[in-house]
């Protein structure tokens, strides 16, 4: 019974060596990143509004009519030259079309790429070298980024910023060296060379290698464990190393192989609510109150607009601290809130109502919203007819950054804990990183040592084999002289 476990061990190892050793090292390129190819952090200001610069303008309803734009889904300002512009965004013909429109109603011909290279030459504070819009993700900008469309700047120290000019933020900076080790990353240890993140061609094969390594680790696991008191030895040779080392590490890859599995199950279904645009529908002869007054009079830094059943209202957004802060205007003051508007983005996109049970505003990071979901602040709710699902709304660009349910919170701790190894996190990430790399490195030197003594035997056995015939030939040939 042992040996025919011990067999398929080896079996199964021989089959995995390859894509095995090729994910391991692979994975040592995601703290690499993060330690060694990060680009200086830069501190976006947020876009204020000096109000006491607004007291003659043109109304916003009447250069949408002069613009002959009928609805739009986005209206704030924004500053550029020494002028302030409305910032307007139409679905047209199924595209988004950024317009800036002079709030002092004289021509400009501004356009939503020349915005978004003046933000990055305020906050990078370098000159720019190139500019492209980028409308998908890629190695390079992958979809962990969350935000597009965005344009992505080459400075003049080589690095790349990517801007979201309706957001008014930071998208990511990244280094070349980040970018080139993103693409290799991607394709040597997700397998993005095959196929996109949700393809079966791509998740197959990476469920089936994953799930033969579970068993090939449950098989040594339990088979060396067995073997042990009859194995054991004082002596330190490459078989005791091998075998000694493989059950040290074993939980390790137990812990890499499940994780990983459960990432791709979840592969396939697709978190559909990420590729959604906000149909924030705002209709120009709808709206009957005046944004710039409403933030004059709310002493606010900016406005967005919204629209909840059918009534257009200023999303005032005030910075206390660099958090974002919302009230809501017409003429006056009204009675909505974050609450509210996320309760009607939430039944607009994903027909999700009922009665809300906790509600809450995000505005960093933390345990019920990670760093992963890159959209902040949000607006959190939970419903009472399904208290287990969590869902996170960012409202001043109406898109939902999260839907945590069950399922999705058993699979974040698992690849979280057993694959991140976030349970290390209080030690600090540059320790958590190295026991993580020395793990991988432990694990890929088990299997190559332990294919080598595989071979070493085989390569022995073969040559005893042939010993063997060569000596029953002579004896039989002997015996036929004497004959």
């Amino acid at each position: 019974m042992l040996k025919r476990l011990l067999t398929w061990h080896r079996r199964i190892a021989l089959f995995c060596l390859l894509p095995f050793v090729i994910w391991a090292l692979s994975g040592l390129l995601h703290p690499i990143m993060s330690h060694f190819a990060k680009a200086p952090r830069i501190n976006a200001a947020p876009v204020q509004v000096n109000t006491q610069y607004l007291q003659i303008y043109a109304q916003l309803k009447d250069l949408l009519h002069k613009a002959r734009i009928e609805h739009f889904s986005h209206a704030s300002l924004i500053q550029y030259d020494g002028r302030y512009y409305y910032q307007i965004r139409e679905v047209k013909l199924n595209e988004l079309q950024v317009h800036y429109l002079p709030v002092d109603g004289q021509v400009s011909n501004l356009t939503d790429q020349q915005y978004a290279r003046a933000l990055a030459s305020q906050w990078s504070e370098k000159n720019i070298i190139d500019s492209k819009l980028v409308t998908q993700f890629s190695p390079a900008y992958p979809e962990i980024n969350r935000v597009l469309p965005v344009y992505r700047f080459s400075l003049e120290d080589g690095n790349f910023l990517y801007i979201d000019t309706l957001g008014k933020r930071i998208t990511a900076h990244n280094t070349p060296l980040r970018e080139s080790l993103s693409f290799w990353f991607k394709h040597l240890h997700t397998w993005q060379f095959i196929g996109d993140r949700h393809s079966p061609w791509r998740i197959l094969p990476m469920l089936l290698l994953s799930g033969a390594l579970l068993v090939m680790a449950i098989l040594g696991l339990f088979a060396y464990s067995l073997l042990w008191p009859r194995i054991k030895s004082t002596r330190l040779n490459n078989h005791a190393i091998h075998r000694g080392a493989g059950l040290a590490l074993s939980l390790c890859l137990l812990g890499f192989a499940t994780s990983s599995m459960h990432i791709l199950i979840d592969k396939f279904y697709p978190q559909t609510f990420r590729q959604t645009v906000p149909d924030n529908t705002l209709y120009t002869h709808a709206l009957n109150h005046d944004p710039v007054k409403a933030l004059i009079q709310s002493g606010g830094d900016n406005f967005q607009l919204v629209a909840i059943d059918d009534e257009i209202y200023s999303q005032v957004v005030s910075y206390e601290k660099r958090n974002m802060q919302f009230s809501y205007w017409q003429q006056r003051p009204t009675n909505i809130n974050n609450q509210l508007l996320a309760e009607h983005i939430l039944h607009a996109q994903l027909n999700v109502q009922g009665q809300v049970n906790h509600a809450d505003k995000i505005d960093k990071f933390g345990p019920t919203y990670g760093f992963i979901n890159k959209r902040l602040p949000v607006i959190q709710l939970r419903f009472e007819h399904n208290p287990s699902t969590l869902y996170s709304v960012e409202p001043h660009t109406g898109y939902i950054a999260a839907v945590d349910n069950t399922w999705q919170n058993a699979r974040s701790w698992h690849f979280g804990y057993l694959h991140k190894y976030h349970f290390l996190n209080p030690i600090g990430k540059g320790p958590r990183d190295i026991i993580i790399a020395i793990i991988c490195l432990g694990l890929v030197s088990v299997a190559i040592l332990g294919t080598s003594l595989y071979l070493a035997r085989t390569f022995r056995q073969r040559r005893a084999k042939q010993q063997r015939d060569l000596n029953n030939n002579e004896l039989l040939k002997i015996t036929k002289e004497q004959a």
